[in-house]
C-alpha cells in the first residue's frame, strides 16, 4: 500500500504534523485529556495566582496569549471563563477559529522571531506541547518571559517519547531495521513494545536536540519566582491505578494515540522508514494499544514572572 500524503497539508516545516481538519480533531482529543487530567485549563495549585494576574486593574483588561494554541480550543474557552480579558491565540500556521467568542483573536506567527510587539503586554501565557519542537527551548522561554508583566503567570507543558508499564516502570521500545525482514523482526520482537517504539522515533524525529526539561528551561530563565512542576500520569486504555478520572482518561489516550499513529506517518516515511514497515506497525500497534496497561507521562510547569 502507498500513503499518499499531499505536503499541503503540512503548512510550515518546523511543525511536524498535519494541519489539517484531521490533526485539529486530534489536539481536541488531547486537549480534553489536559483538562480531564488536571480537572480544568490550568493546575489548581496556580488558580490564585492565574485569577490574580487576570483580575481588571485601572480599567485595563487583562491579557491572556496561547503560544503554539493549534485549534485554538484552549484559548477560545479561556476567553468564555474570562470574559472581562482578551485572548490571543498564536500558532505559526493560519487556522479559522469558528465559534469564538469576541474577545478573542488570532495572530499568525513564528515565535522564533521573537515577539518584541507583545513586550510586557500579558498576564497569563499557556504553551503546551511545543517547546521541545522548536529549535531553541531557551530562547522561546526567554521570550515568552518577556511578554509578561511583572506578576504574570506563565504554563508550560509538554510530553515525553517514553512508555511506563502498569508497575511504573520503563517500557522497551521496538526498534525496526529496515535492512532485515519484516515478517522475522515481527516474530522475534521479545518484550519490546510497538508503542513505545513509534514514540522513541517520533521523539527522535522531532525533538530539539537543545531541549531539556521544562523546569530547568523556566529556572534558567532568571525571571521567574514560585516556580512548581507536576508529572501527571495518563493510563492507555485502562483506568490505572488511583488515577484521578482514569476510566475517562484511559478512553482519551487510547483514541488520541491510535489518531496520532495514522496522522505522523509521513513524518515516519521521512525519517527513512518504509510503507511496508508502517502497515504491519500500524496494525500491531492498534492491538497493542487495544490490550495494553501503559501509562504516558506529561509534565506541567509554572511560574510568576518577577
Amino acid at each position: 500500500m502507498t500513503i499518499h500524503q499531499d505536503d499541503s497539508t503540512f503548512a510550515n516545516k518546523l511543525y511536524k504534523l498535519p494541519v489539517d481538519l484531521a490533526e485539529m480533531d486530534r489536539l481536541a482529543v488531547q486537549h480534553r485529556m489536559w483538562t480531564v487530567m488536571m480537572g480544568g485549563l490550568f493546575p489548581s495549585a496556580v488558580a490564585s495566582s492565574v485569577h490574580a494576574a487576570l483580575s481588571a486593574s485601572d480599567g485595563c483588561s487583562p491579557t491572556i496569549m496561547d503560544v503554539g494554541c493549534g485549534s485554538g480550543i484552549w484559548s477560545i474557552e479561556m476567553a468564555k471563563a474570562f470574559p472581562h480579558a482578551q485572548a490571543i491565540g498564536l500558532d505559526l500556521n493560519e487556522q479559522k477559529y469558528t465559534g469564538a467568542p469576541h474577545n478573542f483573536r488570532s495572530v499568525q506567527g513564528d515565535i522564533s522571531l521573537g515577539l518584541p510587539e507583545f513586550t510586557g503586554q500579558v498576564d497569563v501565557i499557556h504553551c503546551r506541547c511545543v517547546a521541545q519542537h522548536v529549535k531553541d527551548p531557551q530562547g522561546l522561554v526567554n521570550t515568552l518571559a518577556s511578554c509578561l508583566r511583572p506578576g504574570g503567570v506563565l504554563l508550560l507543558a509538554d510530553g515525553d517519547w517514553i512508555a511506563y508499564d502498569k508497575n511504573k516502570q520503563l517500557v522497551k521500545p521496538f526498534v525496526w531495521d529496515t535492512e532485515k525482514d519484516i515478517d522475522e523482526q515481527v516474530k522475534n520482537k521479545g518484550d519490546a513494545s510497538w508503542y513505545a517504539g513509534w514514540l522513541a522515533i517520533f521523539g527522535e524525529v522531532t525533538r530539539s536536540k537543545a531541549y531539556r526539561p521544562i523546569e530547568e528551561l523556566i529556572a534558567a530563565s532568571g525571571s521567574f519566582t514560585d516556580a512548581q512542576m507536576t508529572a501527571y500520569f495518563s493510563p492507555i486504555s485502562w483506568p490505572g491505578e488511583n488515577i484521578p478520572n482514569g476510566e475517562e482518561l484511559g478512553e482519551i489516550m487510547k483514541v488520541n494515540q491510535k489518531n496520532f499513529f495514522s496522522g505522523a506517518k509521513f513524518t515516519a516515511l521521512k525519517a527513512g522508514l518504509t510503507t511496508e514497515i508502517l502497515d504491519v506497525w500500524e496494525a500491531l500497534y492498534n492491538d497493542e494499544i487495544d490490550s495494553c496497561q501503559y501509562y504516558n507521562v506529561w509534565y506541567y510547569a509554572t511560574g510568576r514572572r518577577a
